[in-house]
């Protein structure tokens, strides 16, 4: 059996009581809901981001966010203020930045920073 809405709307959507056609579309949707669950991506917010990386505020997540390399948002949701990221470009992106990881590997890259790029001669 196909999941034909359209040829089905009588017994689906215009009989109020229980019947074979609602049984059989139910349980085919339930597997179907079932495999897209087990093959749903990890997705990240910017507040897993801010605990992932261990920052204290949503600025600091939203100036790395702001870089031209970091990934686009997958999809948003809350009419577009909560964007969610792909967990796999992200690791790319702390492969490619890993002074974002933890506040120690931070401050290092800016002593860092401080030491050859802003003062070489030092």
């Amino acid at each position: 059996m196909t999941l034909d809405f359209e040829h089905n709307q009588k017994e689906l959507f215009r009989d109020w009581h229980q019947n074979k056609t609602k049984e059989e579309f139910t349980r085919k949707l339930q597997q179907q809901a079932q495999a897209e669950k087990e093959n749903l991506p990890e997705l990240l917010s910017r507040e897993d981001l801010k605990k992932r990386w261990g920052m204290n505020s949503r600025q600091s997540v939203h100036q790395a966010a702001s870089r031209a390399d970091f990934p686009q948002p997958v999809c948003t949701f809350n009419h577009g203020k909560t964007p969610l990221y792909l967990a796999t470009e992200i690791q790319i992106f702390e492969v490619n930045h890993p002074w974002y990881l933890t506040a120690g590997d931070r401050l290092a890259y800016s002593h860092w920073i401080l030491r050859n790029v802003l003062d070489p001669d030092s």
